[in-house]
């Protein structure tokens, strides 16, 4: 069981559902644009010229980012359901506490420094 006090789990699950909400819309802005574009396209002429080149550059860049969103909202939802079950603050790895700082930096963390650490230095 989790040594934090029941305010800061409060704290988190706050920090973690504004973040959720954040992400969500920031990936249906995203999808919208996506949609916008592929109409867009539609129209391009098939000689693709320098601006189309640097727009596709930025639409990687865009799919990138939307990839990235996906995996933290999985990340957040994960830790909105550790919270739920009662294991939030805890490493999935050793089951030892999590630095209140750390949590406090990264809310969705799941593993602790040393394990983090540890899973980073394999690559």
């Amino acid at each position: 069981m989790t040594a934090l006090t029941h305010t800061q789990l409060q704290t988190f699950r706050h920090l973690l559902q504004q973040r959720e909400q954040q992400l969500r819309q920031e990936l249906a802005s995203a999808h919208q644009e996506q949609e916008q574009q592929a109409e867009d396209a539609e129209d391009m002429p098939p000689e693709p010229d320098a601006n189309q080149t640097h727009e596709t550059a930025d639409r990687e860049v865009r799919y990138a980012e939307a990839v990235r969103d996906q995996q933290e909202l999985q990340d957040v939802r994960a830790a909105l359901q550790r919270l739920d079950d009662g294991s939030y603050g805890e490493c999935v790895v050793c089951g030892k506490a999590i630095a209140v700082p750390r949590l406090q930096a990264f809310p969705s963390a799941k593993r602790c420094i040393q394990c983090q650490t540890k899973l980073e230095a394999k690559g």
